[in-house]
């Protein structure tokens, strides 16, 4: 039964020592752009790893291009989270004082005042870190190491007669979900099929240089590890009997994390990994909840001006006069989707956003990107909904280098859409307008997004 089924036995010490001593290393993208969310010191661990199996590791054709197209935004979210230390310790300055104030707190004006004095403090440590920070856009080691290391065992591009073959057999494989990549299907065409291209390139590598294959990844979902009650008991046992199948060749799979912990044991490393492991281990652990919501779609939208519509008195019936929305200003330009609703004058709006309006619509503190500069959002009111169950959010935007003025936005989105948006295409449709009308002028604006 082992013969015929040696993907479905876990292999014992000896033969995990074998493994490790003929195996070749191949990586995923995902592996390389978590260096750029990991310490100096880290970074240097994994390297001294990569330094030590150099003459036995590759990386996919595919995996690489992954790699170099994502490689700026991962730099990005590495700076961008500067910003968010700075919006948040601002926010809890501001929560302090907003409670200090409606409830007549002893000692208050000394409690407002160490709450400010701490976001002042924690401002200036964060533009000082900020500015140590290598500016990798310009100058990027990790990226020069990793070329440096991978010059000759990078794979080759398939020809596109054969990625078409791949992609129509891989539209039969998700059908049936057979591993891996299926659990990619509701992306577009072609990324669906970027793991289905690693894992033949994968197979035909093996083949290649007859040699048992080890991949590192961060991607721990289901099409790829056999998951049983909660717990990861390795890869695919479909993985494991195609690759013997198709190449003769064994296969296993690590994490980041337990692939350093692992190399300690396996290749006699004489230095610590644990630091290491535990950063990856964040890393993946992010990456996971992240990948459980649905990315912002690249979406073209239609506008027309508000001027020129039925709607033009829509901001004078909302804001009699300035004083009644201290955040927002009379718009300069006023847009509204081609699939605006009339306004609704029973709205009645609240002083300060409440939980279930933050949970409904998660972009409280999330940074767009648009063409105009990064812009941090908050949602800084919130309503209850009308009759008809719609429902105006307040945003204002900050930009992140804070050389220019505030924006603000009232957006108009229907709750029931919002409630009942399990794949999040109605937020990911909102997130797309509010980019859009982010990458234009106006520094004031409205817009409704009403199924």
């Amino acid at each position: 039964m082992r013969s015929q089924f040696p993907g479905y036995f876990t292999p014992s010490e000896k033969e995990f020592a074998e493994l490790w001593t003929n195996c070749i290393f191949a990586f995923d993208a995902n592996v390389l752009l978590g260096l750029y969310r990991s310490t100096t010191e880290t970074q240097e661990v994994f390297f001294s790893v990569l330094e030590k199996i150099t003459s036995r590791i590759f990386l996919p054709h595919q995996a690489a291009s992954e790699y170099l197209g994502n490689r700026l935004n991962a730099i990005s979210f590495r700076s961008d989270q500067y910003g968010k230390i700075k919006t948040e310790s601002e926010k809890l300055a501001n929560a302090i004082e907003s409670i200090v104030q409606e409830h007549a707190v002893l000692n208050g004006n000394d409690i407002s005042g160490v709450a400010r004095d701490f976001a002042k403090t924690m401002g200036g440590l964060v533009d000082s870190s900020a500015e140590k920070e290598p500016d990798l856009l310009r100058s990027d080691d990790v990226l020069a190491r990793l070329a440096d290391l991978f010059e000759n065992c990078t794979g080759e591009p398939y020809a596109p007669e054969r990625q078409k073959e791949i992609y129509a057999l891989g539209a039969q494989r998700y059908a049936q979900a057979v591993p891996p990549g299926y659990k990619d299907d509701k992306k577009g065409d072609p990324t669906k099929y970027g793991d289905l291209l690693i894992w033949f390139q994968l197979i035909d590598h093996a083949l290649t240089k007859k040699k048992p294959i080890v991949f590192i990844t961060g991607d721990v979902k289901e099409d790829w590890l056999q998951q049983h009650r909660g717990e990861t008991v390795g890869p695919r046992p479909e993985l494991r009997q195609e690759m013997m199948a198709s190449a003769g060749a064994a296969f296993w799979m690590y994490t980041t994390p337990r692939f350093l912990e692992f190399a300690k044991q396996f290749l006699g490393l004489k230095f610590d990994t644990k630091k290491a492991e535990s950063e990856f281990e964040k890393i993946e652990k992010q990456d996971k909840q992240a990948s459980e919501q649905v990315p912002i779609p690249q979406v073209t939208y239609h506008y027309t001006d508000f001027a020129n519509s039925d709607f033009a008195n829509l901001m004078n019936e909302s804001w009699p006069d300035s004083s009644t929305a201290p955040f927002f200003s009379r718009p300069l330009s006023v847009q509204f989707s081609t699939k605006a609703y009339p306004y609704a004058p029973s709205t009645v709006i609240n002083s300060t956003p409440n939980q279930r309006f933050l949970e409904l619509l998660p972009i409280n503190g999330s940074v767009f990107d648009p063409p105009t500069g990064k812009w941090t959002c908050e949602i800084v009111a919130a309503p209850e909904t009308n009759a008809n169950d719609h429902a105006s959010y307040m945003l204002k935007f900050e930009p992140q280098d804070h050389t220019r003025p505030s924006r603000s936005l009232r957006l108009w989105v229907s709750v029931a859409s919002l409630e009942n948006d399990p794949d999040w295409r109605y937020k990911r449709s909102i997130s797309g307008v509010i980019m859009k009308w982010l990458g234009g002028g106006q520094s004031a604006g409205e817009i409704s997004l009403l199924p």
